[in-house]
């Protein structure tokens, strides 16, 4: 490691590694690989379970109770992407790569949507469309040794992190909300002027250059995996303002961070919106989706595993969502005289903590009426432990709705950063107003159908209940 004598080196109070305790854990790491080792044996005992018993509740509770609700959804908008610093894929990969052919992926594969693609059709369509599948316990272990075998495979032949870059499902998900969190690294300027041999760069197992993310006020698709940070004492781990790179302008803005904003709100909050949240309203008889979904299951004759309803829902979410985003701010270009591409790049990051703090609402109530009983009942069952738990709450239980207030943060938050970073297109007066409304199209939608929904549950349905 290349270090610094006191006099060159003099951390920063917001740098967390000035702290002996995160220096020698986070900043460490050997002691890392022992935590991402645990969670790998961890994953691969979920899959032999999956495999050999599929019933289990152990499998279904790990990866859909525990890592995908706490080490995901939680953590993103708060500590960043601290779930690709901990990812046993991730562990695996880089192993698996010092022993490879290290060759160079070929440009064809160097997609950033192919990864995040293989999510949307194999869990969100899956999910929407054969609703339980996944739910299954077989499913659910063929699902992660898929992507297991993919991340062994495609370590092996190509070198430079190819399989997080390209192929990871939330390789791409994972750094593009990290940018909603507190947490940034970054190396010390004042060194790297002087640094003849940047051993933070040489060491990255991915060819990322941390002392240049500050500059670019871009962390691109950093996975924390600490190498750089083990090789230079530069190299530090800051504790920013809540999504602060959002309200800085992007020296080099990146469409696929956008279009996981845009997509994901599509395929999970509208559609959970409309297919979940609706779809358990009294007007639900009512919803094109459920009308035309069940027309088409009578058409057919298609009955289940596959559902029409979801489909339906799903098709109906993406169509309004990618709607109100690009046509709001076509209209918003027309009216400030900017070219589209401009707008789409500028104000497309506003809408980073709309599905990520909005979905803390879902997360937060299903940990006391599901998630708690499931994690502790799996973990007891794959490991012989004479330990049951019911769960923490009923769903009825009149405080958990102070989970939705998640939902109006999360509105609130991007609205706020629509607004300054509609500063970054030099327009001001009623002109702004104006093109504001309009690029917030889909954040007045999302408010509305909040409102709405929380209506139709609170004050619909009791009224027509004492009718």
């Amino acid at each position: 490691m290349r270090k610094f004598s006191e006099a060159y080196l003099e951390r920063e109070p917001a740098d967390i590694f000035r702290y002996g305790i995160f220096r020698n854990t986070i900043g460490n790491v050997k002691v890392l690989n022992i935590i991402r080792g645990v969670l790998l044996l961890l994953v691969l005992y979920a899959i032999f379970w999956g495999l050999f018993s599929p019933e289990n509740p152990f499998t279904t509770g790990l990866f859909w109770g525990l890592f995908w609700p706490f080490f995901m959804v939680v953590t993103l908008p708060f500590f960043g992407n601290i779930f690709c610093m901990i990812c046993p894929h991730g562990f695996l990969s880089r192993k698996i790569t010092e022993i490879g052919l290290k060759k160079n992926l070929p440009k064809p594969l160097k997609n950033p949507y192919i990864g995040f693609g293989l999510l949307i059709v194999l869990y969100w369509f899956t999910l929407y469309t054969f609703p339980g599948v996944l739910r299954n316990s077989l499913a659910t272990a063929l699902f992660f040794l898929f992507f297991t075998l993919l991340a062994v495979v495609v370590s092996y032949l190509y070198a430079g992190g190819a399989y997080c870059k390209y192929f990871c499902p939330i390789g791409r998900i994972a750094p593009a909300f990290a940018r909603v969190g507190f947490m940034w690294l970054s190396s010390y300027r004042s060194l790297c002027d002087k640094c003849d041999r940047p051993d933070c760069a040489l060491s990255c197992p991915y060819h990322m250059n941390p002392s240049r993310f500050d500059k670019n006020n871009s962390m691109a698709t950093c996975t924390l995996c600490m190498e750089c940070a083990n090789s230079c004492e530069g190299v530090k781990y800051s504790v920013k303002g809540w999504s602060h790179s959002l309200f800085k302008k992007m020296p080099r803005p990146q469409s696929w961070e956008i279009w996981v904003y845009i997509t994901l709100l599509a395929v999970i909050t509208i559609t959970m919106r409309f297919h979940h949240g609706l779809g358990h309203s009294p007007i639900r008889n009512e919803l094109p989706w459920v009308i035309w979904g069940k027309w088409l299951q009578q058409a057919t004759g298609i009955g289940k595993p596959f559902d029409f309803v979801g489909l339906l829902a799903l098709i109906s979410a993406v169509v309004v969502t990618f709607s109100l985003v690009l046509g709001g701010f076509y209209i918003a270009s027309k009216i400030i005289k900017k070219p589209y591409k401009e707008v789409f790049l500028t104000l497309g990051y506003a809408l980073a903590p709309l599905m990520i703090i909005g979905s803390l609402s879902h997360v937060g109530h299903f940990f006391f009426t599901h998630y708690y009983h499931e994690i502790i009942n799996g973990f007891a069952h794959a490991f012989f432990l004479d330990i049951k738990v019911e769960p923490l709450a009923d769903r009825r239980e009149a405080w958990l709705r102070i989970f939705y207030l998640f939902p109006f943060l999360a509105a609130f938050w991007s609205g706020y950063i629509m607004w300054k970073r509609m500063g970054f297109l030099d327009v001001r007066g009623s002109k702004k107003v104006i093109a504001y409304l309009f690029a917030s199209a889909i954040i007045i939608f999302y408010l509305g159908l909040t409102v709405f929904q929380l209506y139709l549950r609170y004050f619909a349905a009791s009224g027509s209940h004492h009718h």
